[in-house]
């Protein structure tokens, strides 16, 4: 049912199979209202989304009997995957909606949804007595529809609780050792709606802790490109929202850093059909729904643009750099950042050591030697790497050429991966790296303070250190040799 293809920190690309399609994950799955649709569902899958999701909750209040006749395929006109919510955002909304567990499952079975949400209750932003009451019914509503879902469907089970931390662990222990196809992470909208990131990245990695590593996982609301890497590096497979119609109504237009309203922009940040045909100013003078419908257009090719660009950085190794990246858009983002390294060791778990689509790391900030391969690599160097002959240790400026010196063991030193000793110059990251100048201070300080770590551990032995003055942070390590009484060649 689910096969994963490749991995990069705990995000992978996977290949999730169910009844009527396949897809490829992560996907993000539009909300469809067959009723109020701006963009039509062929539209959205000639934009390329082989996946939807609608609510099983409406359909059943709007179409009844015709929809369970017909099939959801056939009502939608979508012969691809579609996904159903079994109503939890208007329990959210509302308070409560007139129907119970068994009826819209057995009606999600009897419309043929490919994957579906069993009755959840959302636990939203509210007070901590709520939140775990919506726990405890939502785990109870799990138990009961155990006895209710089939072997053809994937049936999803969300993860409550919030923002209160204790309360995701509890619901998620208990969901895993249920018997579910899928999980989803429940209730972010109301954190996403007020850029609290933070508290997002909190909520995913509380579950993903305890959720089955081999079981896709689903973020509900989901819709926009500022978080999409940020949850798929933590193990998000899935996401959905109508934030693509919602936005556009308000006559905002979805970019890769930030919402933008339409009469703020003379020119378009895009290429898409959209926005190669139009103008800004275009659209303003348009009927306002048609405007409506050609931005929420744009804001389907946005967000598929942004997957994409994830899952190609999953491919080449290169996710860490492209959060560093956006956590530049906003400064809600370098807040994102932060909070997602509390989480180093658990993506860690996953991160292949190699890849064979890696390319070159690029280094503009200290934020990129968070990486976690950067992080193995100078442990490593560290903690496990041992000099065993009696030759002179040469600790020199790297220059890319490795030098079997039958005087000296030649070790550079660069900034960001700090130490490369000569037997494994070359050896992927040694080699494939750029770095930008100047070196920000704070990391020609970690690697001045790496060096020092290195002459203590190596007392016992001879080291020479070569220093170019014109060179800061060269300069900077042959200062701090010379502190540490080391012969040092200045050039």
């Amino acid at each position: 049912m689910f096969n994963i293809k490749d991995f990069d920190l705990a995000a992978r690309i996977g290949i999730l199979k169910t009844k009527s399609y396949k897809i490829e994950t992560p996907a993000f799955f539009p909300v469809v209202d067959p009723l109020k649709q701006d963009v039509s569902v062929k539209e959205i899958e000639e934009i390329g989304f082989n996946q939807i999701i609608t609510n099983a909750y409406l359909s059943y209040k709007r179409f009844g009997e015709k929809v369970i006749d017909e099939g959801i395929h056939k009502v939608l006109g979508f012969d691809k995957v579609i996904m159903t919510d079994s109503g939890a955002y208007q329990v959210l909304k509302y308070g409560n909606i007139d129907v119970n567990q068994e009826t819209v499952m057995n009606f999600e079975k009897a419309i043929g949804s490919d994957i579906a949400v069993i009755l959840d209750k959302p636990t939203g932003d509210t007070d901590y007595d709520k939140a775990e009451k919506s726990v405890e019914e939502t785990l109870k509503n799990a138990h009961e529809a155990i006895n209710l879902k089939d072997d053809k469907t994937i049936w999803v089970l969300p993860i409550q609780g919030g923002k209160y931390l204790d309360l995701v662990e509890r619901s998620a222990k208990e969901s895993s050792k249920l018997p579910f196809e899928m999980f989803a992470i429940g209730s972010p909208t109301v954190f996403l709606e007020k850029y609290q990131y933070n508290v997002i990245i909190d909520m995913i990695a509380m579950a993903k802790k305890y959720l089955p590593p081999e079981k896709p996982v689903h973020l509900f609301g989901g819709g926009h490109p500022l978080i999409f890497p940020y949850a798929i590096a933590l193990g998000i497979d899935s996401f959905d929202s109508a934030s693509y119609e919602l936005y556009a109504k308000d006559d905002r237009y979805i970019t890769d850093y930030g919402t933008e309203k339409i009469e703020d922009l003379e020119y378009f940040p895009c290429n898409c059909p959209v926005c190669s045909r139009y103008t800004p100013k275009d659209l303003i003078q348009m009927d306002v729904k048609e405007r409506r419908r050609l931005l929420a257009i744009h804001n389907l090719y946005a967000i598929k643009k942004s997957m994409d660009r994830t899952k190609q950085a999953i491919r080449e190794g290169r996710l860490w750099e492209l959060l560093v990246e956006i956590s530049r858009y906003r400064p809600e983002m370098q807040s994102t950042l932060r909070s997602i390294t509390k989480y180093l060791k658990y993506m860690d778990r996953f991160n292949p050591r190699y890849k064979s689509y890696s390319r070159g790391l690029k280094f503009y900030g200290i934020e990129n030697s968070w990486n976690p391969r950067i992080i193995n690599y100078k442990t490593w160097i560290l903690t496990k790497y041992e000099i065993k002959d009696n030759k002179t240790i040469l600790l020199k400026p790297y220059n890319c050429k490795k030098e079997d010196n039958e005087e000296f063991h030649v070790i550079y030193y660069v900034p960001y991966l700090l130490l490369i000793p000569y037997e494994i110059c070359g050896l992927y990251p040694t080699a494939q790296f750029h770095f930008s100048n100047p070196i920000p201070k704070e990391v020609e300080n970690e690697l001045v303070n790496m060096i020092r770590v290195f002459i203590i551990k190596n007392k016992s032995k001879k080291i020479d250190v070569i220093a170019n003055k014109n060179i800061s942070y060269s300069y900077a390590v042959g200062k701090e040799a010379e502190r540490l009484g080391l012969t040092v060649s200045w050039v």
